[in-house]
């Protein structure tokens, strides 16, 4: 393997893959100063630009070094206390009370192999070299380890940090990030994905302020609101040109991400666990690990950076064996029966999924002891006799004679007051005492922080996923956290709660999912709720949003591809109108928009379906055909205006093209519109599917292609939508 990490005499660090280089150096006085992350640079002996030691006024000169102040140097990992203001990446109370550290360079390694990070997700590493470098304060005893990960094919470099605690007294830390990236001065635009449910994951874009500018969650889970991605580039940056820095975390609860705009202009970029209500009681001996942070770069605009994140996604964070894997065709019971699902209802319901050539009929919620409905039973996981005689692995067996897969829903992590479970053991939800615990969706929030209730969860889980019946599992999450302690901590670690359930929650899962390797699970919480690459280390697709209508949809799978792949993105065709909006959108638009993410499937009543049963059988055969496609393919945002979206997307050998064009807001006399496709060969030819017309790769990306016209009055043949709102076409190509 080629050397990736390049180590000069003077403590010159290059990370670099031919394509990106990431330089950091460390000063005479043991800092560990931040040089360049961005495209490839050849040579690190003599940078063009350095840090001037240069003197300001009213300004602190770091540990009495004249004119070096750090305020003004862009750093790996900067401290509080000690000539930077601004915000640091570490803050501990030592055991003398105060907060000062000064952590110099001691040693540093570089490994073929990624380093593991103890209890958390990380990305796999193949074909990747790490660094770690060693710092330590003599003074309170204290070390700290960055390590940095790139990869040979992806411009990608991961970064954690561990605190080791080596002296013989506890100490306490109040924030630790994950990564800094200190950007030079520059006229910076920044993005981020904002929303709430049922409308996640909306792209923000906006010239970045003086001040700092943050993103966040105390929830419990990395939320809605915000999801743990930014994106940092040059003010001119579009989608196919300028540079841009990509920053997300691998963790699923509460979390920061900051940007701060200095005052010598320079950007500073934090993210890790959030700080607020955060403590760690790190006694002596012990150490801390932060969630990995990846960080993306290109030069080709914000559709060069989605698609380095799309395939270090597939290659290093998805499960391998679900990677490339063209995800099953679904019914899902819920709209078909809600609560009222039975041993009969769900063999009918087979043989419905069975006559539309789906892959896989999937038991929503329901099926288990006492569930009638929101109010009851969730933590008894047990099957209802009343409904399954012979218990719910037996119905699954019946289905899968059929010729189908069998999916289960679960939701593991809550339980209802209304339960056997809490009454046996009310100590196990998040709670504080003396305090009355807030409800929400009649749950409270199972304490995963607590070896027995995982233990109580993997137990129960394994026991239906042990029969062998289940080739599914949606694994649901509908509550925040509220009023959050645990009656298995002591006093001192009582803000430690939120990240131990974190903790809890990834041992769970590694247990379940090592265990069973060939059960497809999907992340659900809420919709979008818990969206990010640690859930996907585990679960190899996610549900992007209970918006299930395809106009609300569009700006929230539009805002997750410029981070997460549509190869990790679930939908179903949903009933209208819509029980979210009201929405009344036909079925063409339903299934069009719904196309364009890997997992696809119907949740539709018996009345529906049958209305409709041989355009849904239609649709099952083209949402097979090209199943592999939306694993494998390359997807790009072509167009994202007020009244229109286009997206397309590329089949891995190229020999096939898809465009889907979505008109939303009908006008009078709208003018005509084309779209220049992306990515095609120039001197091939693209036949359009249904038509005897072929056109060149050129001129379909220079001249681009004419959109049917939307016309109230014209809709007769192909060169018009369909009249009205929310219209659309999806072309698909072949290259001949």
């Amino acid at each position: 393997m080629p050397a990736f990490i390049k180590v000069s005499e003077d403590r010159i660090f290059h990370l670099g893959n031919g394509r990106i280089s990431y330089v950091l150096n460390v000063s005479a006085e043991g800092v560990v100063e931040h040089k360049h992350f961005g495209q490839a640079i050849t040579r690190v002996d003599n940078l063009p630009r350095t840090e001037k030691r240069v003197h300001r006024s009213c300004v602190l000169h770091h540990q009495d070094v004249p004119n070096y102040n750090l305020n003004d140097v862009a750093q790996e990992f900067p401290l509080f206390g000690t000539s930077d203001q601004r915000e640091p990446a570490l803050h501990i109370v030592n055991d003398d009370g105060n907060t000062t550290q000064v952590f110099r360079y001691v040693s540093h390694e570089v490994s073929e192999a990624k380093p593991a990070l103890s209890g958390l997700p990380s990305a796999r590493g193949d074909d990747s070299q790490s660094l770690i470098l060693t710092l330590h304060d003599d003074v309170v005893n204290l070390s700290l380890e960055l390590s940095y990960t790139v990869y040979a094919d992806h411009d990608v470099v991961t970064r954690s940090a561990r605190l080791i605690n080596n002296s013989d007294v506890a100490v306490s830390i109040d924030k630790i990030a994950s990564t800094c990236l200190d950007l030079p001065a520059d006229d910076y635009d920044l993005l981020h994905l904002k929303g709430t449910w049922a409308r996640e994951l909306n792209e923000d874009r906006f010239a970045l302020p003086k001040g700092r500018f943050s993103i966040d969650s105390a929830t419990g889970t990395s939320g809605n609101v915000h999801n743990p991605f930014m994106a940092i580039m040059d003010r001119s940056t579009n989608e196919h040109q300028g540079r841009v820095v990509g920053l997300a975390l691998m963790y699923s609860g509460n979390f920061a991400i900051t940007a701060e705009l200095g005052e010598f202009d320079s950007v500073r970029v934090l993210a890790g666990i959030n700080p607020f209500n955060f403590s760690w009681h790190l006694p002596a001996g012990d150490s801390f690990t932060t969630p990995e942070a990846v960080q993306v770069f290109s030069a080709e605009g914000l559709n060069g950076m989605s698609q380095v994140w799309h395939g270090f996604v597939k290659n290093h964070i998805s499960p391998p064996q679900f990677a490339n894997q063209a995800r099953p065709t679904y019914l899902n019971s819920w709209e078909a029966a809600y609560f009222d699902i039975n041993e009969d209802v769900v063999l009918e319901l087979a043989d419905r999924t069975k006559d539309l050539g789906l892959d896989m009929l999937v038991v929503d919620d329901g099926w288990f002891e006492g569930r009638d409905d929101d109010t009851t039973s969730l933590g008894d996981w047990f099957s209802d006799t009343r409904k399954f005689p012979n218990g719910i692995e037996h119905v699954g067996a019946l289905v899968k004679e059929k010729g189908l897969k069998f999916g289960l829903w679960f939701e593991p992590e809550m339980v209802n007051p209304k339960s056997q479970l809490f009454a046996a053991h009310p100590d196990w939800i998040i709670h504080v005492p003396n305090r009355v615990s807030t409800t929400g969706r009649h749950q409270q929030t199972l304490d995963l922080s607590r070896q027995d209730v995982q233990d109580y969860l993997f137990e129960r889980i394994d026991s239906f996923l042990s029969s062998g019946h289940i080739d599914y599992v949606k694994w649901d999450m509908n509550r925040n956290m509220s009023e959050i302690g645990s009656a298995g901590l002591a006093k001192d670690q009582q803000r430690e709660t939120a990240h131990r359930y974190m903790l809890g929650l990834y041992a769970l899962l590694e247990k379940i999912v090592t265990k069973h390797p060939n059960v497809l699970f999907e992340n659900c919480a809420s919709g979008g709720n818990r969206f990010d690459l640690g859930m996907l280390r585990f679960m190899s697709q996610s549900w992007v949003s209970d918006m299930s209508e395809p106009i609300g949809r569009l700006p929230i799978i539009n805002g997750a591809s410029y981070v997460y792949p549509i190869s990790v993105m679930a939908s179903y065709i949903c009933p209208v109108p819509s029980h979210l909006n009201g929405r009344q959108v036909s079925l063409k638009t339903r299934a069009e928009v719904g196309f364009f993410c890997a997992a696809r499937g119907l949740s539709l009543n018996a009345e529906d379906v049958d209305a409709d049963k041989e355009a849904l059988k239609d649709i099952a055969v083209s949402y097979k055909a090209t199943a592999d496609d939306l694993v494998n393919g390359a997807f790009y945002r072509v167009k994202n205006v007020e009244q229109e979206v286009c997206w397309q997307l590329n089949s891995q050998s190229g020999q096939h093209v898809y465009l889907g064009y979505f008109h939303i807001l009908s006008a009078a006399n709208l003018p005509s519109r084309h779209i220049r496709m992306v990515a095609l060969e120039p001197t091939a030819d693209y036949r359009l599917q249904g038509t005897d017309q072929v056109y060149s790769g050129d001129a379909l990306m220079h001249m681009g292609l004419d959109m049917p016209y939307v016309s109230a009055m014209q809709t007769t043949d192909d060169e018009f939508m369909e009249a009205g709102d929310f219209a659309s076409r999806l072309f698909v190509f072949e290259r001949v």
